[in-house]
C-alpha cells in the first residue's frame, strides 16, 4: 500500500475514536460536560480530516476546539462571556470559508459551523442539544462528499443521539439516578 491509502485509513480510525466521543458528548446532563467531550471530538476530528486531505473540516474543526475551549469558561470566567466572542467565531468561519473554498460544498459546513457556534453559546442544555440538532444533516453531506466513513457515522449517530437526549431530557424529564453508597 501506498502512503496516501494508509494515511487515509489511520484517518478514518481516528474518526472512529472521533465517533465515540461525539455520540457521548450528547448524553451529558449539563453544558459543562457536552463542551468538555466536545472539545476532544474536535482535536480527533481535526486530526482525521487532515489525514483524509479535507482541509475545511481540519480547519471547522480547529476553530470548534477554540470555541469549545472559550465557551467551556463562559459563565465563570469574565472574559469567556463577552458576546464579542461569537463574532470572532463568525469571521473565523468566514475567514476559513475564502481560505479553503472547494465549490459549494463548502457551504455546508460553513451552515453547521453557524448552527453550532449558537447552540453552544446558550446557557441551558437543552438549548444547546435543539440548536446542535441542525449541524448533523449538514456535515453529513460534506461527509459523503469528502469520503469521510467515521464522519458519516458520526453524523447519522450525533442525529440519534441528540434525538435520544431530547427525548430523555427535554421532554420525559428523566432524572439521573442517585449513587448508591451502600
Amino acid at each position: 500500500m501506498n502512503r496516501r491509502v494508509h494515511m487515509k485509513t489511520a484517518g478514518q480510525i481516528v474518526g472512529i475514536f472521533a465517533l465515540l466521543v461525539a455520540i457521548y458528548s450528547f448524553q451529558q446532563r449539563e453544558r459543562k460536560g457536552i463542551l468538555f467531550f466536545q472539545t476532544i471530538s474536535c482535536i480527533l476530528f481535526t486530526t482525521h480530516f487532515l489525514l483524509l486531505g479535507a482541509y475545511t473540516g481540519a480547519a471547522f474543526n480547529l476553530i470548534g476546539l477554540g470555541r469549545c475551549l472559550v465557551f467551556y469558561h463562559r459563565g465563570q470566567k469574565r472574559w469567556a462571556s463577552s458576546p464579542i466572542w461569537l463574532a470572532v467565531f463568525f469571521v473565523l468561519i468566514l475567514g476559513t470559508v475564502v481560505a479553503t473554498w472547494d465549490g459549494v460544498v463548502t457551504l455546508f459546513p460553513t451552515s453547521a459551523m453557524f448552527f453550532t457556534t449558537v447552540s453552544l453559546w446558550v446557557s441551558k442544555a437543552r438549548f444547546v442539544r435543539l440548536l446542535s440538532l441542525p449541524s448533523s444533516p449538514l456535515w453529513l453531506i460534506y461527509n459523503l462528499i469528502n469520503r469521510s466513513y467515521a464522519g458519516i457515522l458520526t453524523e447519522s449517530f450525533m442525529m440519534v443521539s441528540i434525538l435520544i437526549a431530547i427525548v430523555r431530557f427535554d421532554i420525559l424529564g428523566i432524572k439521573e439516578p442517585e449513587p448508591n453508597n451502600t
